[in-house]
């Protein structure tokens, strides 16, 4: 509680307030060694760390929301692509009642779940639906319930890859007792199992992006070359996988159309600071990844492909 009122305290002062406040403690510590001064400091720049957080999500949709997507993204005979950045109002937030939760074990929250749905409407056939990270496909469904309102997907299945190792230290929270397997068991049957009725609509490969903790006997995965449309990646959060997909995957994009659902993006304001969310830091080394879309509840933000024709 008294962490709290802290905190509270804090928020309610003045930028100018919180400066001199972080100066004089930093006096303090430097002339003093007082146990109690460094471990207010430490609340303190955390505090100032969560700060500033928020700080750059406001500036990020001052920045971006709002904003209509060239007209090359709104091919297909659909308006243009516009930008929503964790607010309210987004559109896939929109007509609340119509929403059908699917009951089953999975990692995404309700609006990540509504946002699959939404995106799949935006699809205007020029490739391939491709996800990465299905985990017992929850998502899987959700996306393939937005593609499958489409007419322009008529035909055609998503491709999903997955290296079904299971992860027991991270794995077995999110499923009942009964479900749970051994470290590093293969896992696809239990997949199967809770998309049988969307089977027929999904080509699944079984690979690794990179080696990671038990996957290191699995193939390499490959892509057939075909162009891709649409990218739903939920495979891992560190650069190195993130480059590794993106090598693989990326001479496939189509400049202005592609769209790449990053389901871990947001992790980097996660605190404290786990050294593995890195996805925020590969899309920043890619400037030809542009944000277009970004959710409040969840680790959504999807990014046109702007690299060159």
């Amino acid at each position: 509680m008294k962490k709290l009122a802290k905190a509270a305290l804090f928020r309610s002062l003045s930028l100018r307030t919180r400066a001199r406040l972080v100066h004089a403690l930093l006096n303090n510590v430097t002339n003093s060694a007082s146990r109690d001064d460094a471990h207010l400091l430490d609340w303190l720049f955390a505090a100032v760390d969560q700060q500033q957080v928020l700080l750059e999500d406001r500036i990020r949709q001052i920045r971006f929301s709002g904003r209509l997507v060239a007209d090359g993204a709104a091919s297909g005979g659909q308006p243009p692509l516009q930008t929503y950045l964790m607010e309210d109002q987004s559109p896939w937030m929109q007509g609340t009642e119509n929403f059908d939760p699917i009951a089953m074990p999975g990692m995404i929250s309700e609006e990540e779940a509504r946002y699959y749905e939404y995106i799949g409407g935006l699809y205007r056939g020029h490739g391939e639906a491709v996800e990465l990270g299905p985990w017992l496909g929850k998502s899987t469904r959700h996306i393939i319930r937005g593609l499958d309102k489409n007419p322009k997907f008529f035909g055609k299945q998503l491709h999903v890859f997955d290296d079904f190792v299971w992860r027991s230290s991270w794995m077995n929270p999110h499923i009942g007792d009964r479900e749970q397997l051994p470290n590093h068991a293969d896992f696809r049957s239990l997949f199967e199992k809770y998309v049988e009725g969307i089977r027929v609509r999904l080509n699944v490969t079984q690979g690794k992006i990179a080696d990671y903790d038990g996957n290191q006997k699995l193939p390499q995965i490959e892509w057939s070359g075909a162009p891709i449309e649409i990218m739903y990646v939920d495979c891992g959060r560190t650069s190195q996988v993130n480059e590794a997909w993106y090598r693989t995957f990326s001479p496939s994009l189509i400049p202005d159309i592609s769209l790449m659902i990053m389901q871990d993006w947001r992790t980097h304001r996660e605190r404290p600071r786990l050294s593995y969310n890195e996805t925020y830091w590969f899309t920043a080394a890619h400037p030809e990844l542009e944000i277009v879309h970004e959710v409040k509840d969840g680790g959504i933000a999807t990014f046109l492909y702007r690299g060159k024709r």
